[in-house]
C-alpha cells in the first residue's frame, strides 16, 4: 500500500510543479526530476504526465525535452505544438528555436 501513495504522491509532486510554469514558458523533464531531488527521475515525471487528468489546469504541455524537440504530449505531439504556439512559443522541426530564452527553472 505504501508504493502506491508513494506513486500518488510523485504524481502530485510533479503536478504542483507543473502548475508553476507560466504562459509562453518551458521547463524540461530534468529539470523537475532535479527539483524532485533525482535528475534521474525525469522519464517517471513523464510517466506522471501522461496520467495527468486535468491538461490544462496541470499545463504539462510545457514540458519538454531537455535537447529543445517537443517530445511527447497525450493528446499528440500536433496538439503540443498548437498550445504552446498559441503561448507564443517558436519552433522549426518540433524544436524551439532559441530554446533558452523560453526555459523556465523552477
Amino acid at each position: 500500500m505504501s508504493n502506491k501513495f508513494s506513486i500518488i504522491n510523485f504524481q502530485k509532486q510533479v503536478f504542483n510543479l507543473v502548475k508553476k510554469i507560466p504562459k509562453g514558458r518551458v521547463t524540461t523533464y530534468k529539470i523537475l526530476a532535479e527539483k524532485l531531488d533525482n535528475k534521474n527521475l525525469a522519464r517517471a515525471v513523464g510517466n506522471a504526465l501522461n496520467k495527468n487528468p486535468q491538461l490544462i489546469k496541470v499545463p504539462c504541455h510545457r514540458v519538454i525535452n531537455s535537447d529543445g524537440y517537443i517530445g511527447g504530449y497525450k493528446l499528440g505531439q500536433a496538439k503540443k505544438l498548437k498550445l504552446l504556439s498559441k503561448e507564443g512559443v517558436i519552433f522549426k522541426n518540433n524544436k524551439i528555436i532559441n530554446f533558452d530564452l523560453y526555459k523556465f527553472y523552477l
